[in-house]
């Protein structure tokens, strides 16, 4: 069994999305999607794929650097 954690920035409404899913216990899903809690767009999206947890989200202090995956549709509002 592995760990597997992802990163994926949101610069719209200024958040980081921690995702995370396991692999090698057999557990696929037809189909895995995570939504925004605020603003229901899509963060991930996958067939075939272990199910997958939205285990943390904060915010973005700094500017993205541009090596984690990047969201660009965000309704958020302050």
């Amino acid at each position: 069994m592995t760990y597997h954690k992802l990163l994926i920035d949101n610069p719209k409404c200024q958040r980081r999305f921690h995702l995370c899913y396991e692999t090698g216990e057999g557990q696929v899903q037809a189909e895995v999607r995570i939504d925004c809690p605020y603003c229901g767009a899509r963060i991930f999206e996958k067939k075939n794929h272990p199910p997958v947890v939205l285990a943390r989200e904060e915010n973005l202090v700094k500017a993205p650097t541009g090596e984690n995956e990047m969201m660009y549709e965000c309704f958020f509002k302050s």
